[in-house]
């Protein structure tokens, strides 16, 4: 891997340098540049995986530099690292998607190791799982992926904070394409939605749920599904169906509502949650605290857990804004009597900020990263192998494991 972190400030540029080298192997390259100019050289000659990009530098700003390296057709992953305000780290991030970089996420200043090696470990999956040299996906490619049965259910357990038991997992979608490897939702979640597939992929993964119960041990598995999805004609009544003919599968699954764009059809969306809740199917809310997902959501949907998202979970170390709303976020699903899961837990420091903040449950890559299903029985007794030695559990809980 190559890594290029762009940082005008000397000592800044030291610390992050010295915090990135205890991360890389021997065999990855760490660039730095002080300056816009010898980044874009740094990106033209070397091409880097992964690129640290301060938005204050002496000759050109952060935000040039990016529309610079846009394009040039730079396809590497970004992180963006400021103390900028939030809406200006919201529009530049906007900017970039809309330039088609492949930004991961805000670094806090200071940086902190957790933080980074979580960025490493994502570009790493984004190299493996969809080269740089090639286009994204088409419609086109997408559906004949979808005619070849190439998609696949992975799941990603979820833990109970107080003792480490693993309670739950999520289904997420994997593309094993046979020529660009096994590719994540991003890539094709947006294309399948435009061929109008993103009812039927939900339905798939219920299939998936219901096929693979051994493995699974029973425990419930959250299920992503979009509001537009929720109030598709006759997707509820489809569910309502197969829930009738597995009359366990409402304990076996919830749904996980996706971020909106927008709030529209209100009353639909609230006659489909109530459906499935007539039916004994559990509702959570995906990513809350972030974008649009606020308390309009918890006000007029009948919950069953709030998960924080990401993009407040993961610099909750570095950012004292963003750790407030994390413990805000854990104070409102307890006020209201639903359950609180942190996602993307990547660090035991992370573990122990929302566990000690009263959350009830964490998932993210400290604890697992996304598998087959088959391969969920090694990763628990691994994991059971290891809780007991992480200090994850207060010891009055520890004592009686």
């Amino acid at each position: 891997m190559k890594i290029l972190l762009v940082e005008d400030h000397p000592f800044q540029r030291d610390m992050v340098a010295g915090q990135l080298m205890q991360l890389l192997s021997g065999d990855e390259m760490l660039l730095t540049a002080g300056s816009g100019a010898e980044a874009l050289e740094h990106v033209l000659a070397h091409k880097p995986d992964l690129v640290f990009c301060d938005l204050h530098l002496p000759d050109i700003d952060g935000i040039k530099l990016l529309s610079n390296m846009a394009e040039r057709g730079f396809s590497g992953c970004i992180v963006i690292t400021s103390a900028a305000s939030q809406k200006v780290l919201d529009t530049v991030k906007s900017m970039c998607e809309n330039l088609h970089l492949n930004v991961l996420g805000i670094l806090p200043k200071p940086a902190t190791i957790p933080l980074l090696k979580y960025y490493i470990n994502l570009t790493n999956e984004h190299d493996t799982n969809f080269p740089q040299d090639l286009i994204p996906l088409s419609e086109d490619e997408v559906l004949e992926a979808w005619k070849a049965k190439l998609f696949e259910t992975w799941f990603q357990p979820i833990v109970r904070l107080s003792d480490g038991e693993w309670i739950a997992c999520e289904a997420l979608q994997r593309l094993h394409h046979p020529t660009r490897g096994t590719l994540i939702p991003r890539h094709f979640l947006g294309q399948l939605s435009a061929l109008s597939l993103e009812s039927e992929l939900t339905l798939s993964v219920i299939d998936k749920i219901i096929a693979n119960q051994v493995d699974l041990k029973g425990r419930p598995v959250g299920v992503n599904i979009s509001m537009n999805n929720l109030i598709e004609l006759n997707f509820i009544d489809q569910i309502i169906e197969i829930g009738k003919a597995h009359p366990t599968l409402c304990e076996a699954m919830y749904f996980e509502l996706m971020e909106p764009d927008h709030f529209v059809h209100i009353g639909q969306v609230q006659e489909a949650a109530s459906r499935l809740l007539l039916n004994g199917f559990r509702i959570a809310i995906d990513d809350f605290g972030a974008g649009h997902t606020s308390l309009q959501e918890v006000e007029f949907l009948p919950l069953d857990s709030l998960k924080v998202g990401l993009s407040l979970v993961l610099p909750m170390l570095s950012s004292r804004t963003a750790s407030a709303l994390v413990e805000a976020s854990i104070l409102i699903a307890r006020r209201i009597g639903v359950a609180s899961v942190a996602e993307g837990v990547e660090c035991i420091e992370t573990w122990h900020g929302v566990r000690d903040m009263g959350c009830d449950y964490a998932q993210g890559f400290f604890i697992a990263k996304p598998m087959p299903v088959e391969d969920l029985e090694n990763w628990h007794t691994l994991w059971l192998s290891l809780k007991n030695h992480r200090s994850l559990c207060p010891p009055s809980v520890l004592n009686t494991i």
